[in-house]
């Protein structure tokens, strides 16, 4: 019975499973975020910045600086980046609050995923949505 059990335990880890669990990706550090076209009704805008981010288990926050171009005028932006969390290869992340959500997928070191966005363009509020990449500096 003893050397029955010793097999089952080689094969196939059943007797005290993987010591390592499941991976956490790595998200600490600086990013180029590029947002290249952000769409509704009459308004188009762009986003690049760099994010700097501090990662604690499988959350992270952190800080960005940039600039966001709607139509013809550009304004300097920057805030934190709050709320992070990873689940397996998805990360999910907004910018300042929840008006700025990003929902991505992991690979490699860099993130890719769609934005939903509600700012304020010449008085009026919009929602914009468009896809992001942000790519390890």
């Amino acid at each position: 019975m003893r050397g029955m059990m010793a097999s089952v335990c080689l094969v196939g880890a059943a007797c005290g499973g993987d010591s390592n669990g499941p991976q956490v990706h790595n998200v600490q550090g600086s990013y180029n975020y590029q947002v290249p076209s952000l769409r509704t009704q009459g308004v188009t805008c762009r986003v690049h910045a760099v994010m700097a981010l501090a990662q604690q288990g499988t959350t992270f926050d952190g800080t960005y600086t940039g600039a966001l171009i709607c139509n013809a005028d550009s304004v300097s932006v920057a805030g934190t980046v709050v709320n992070g969390r990873l689940k397996g290869d998805s990360v999910f992340f907004d910018m300042d609050n929840t008006d700025w959500h990003d929902v991505g997928v992991l690979t490699g070191t860099d993130m890719a995923g769609i934005v939903n966005v509600r700012i304020t363009v010449n008085g009026a509020p919009v929602t914009l949505a468009g896809n992001f990449t942000a790519t390890r500096l």
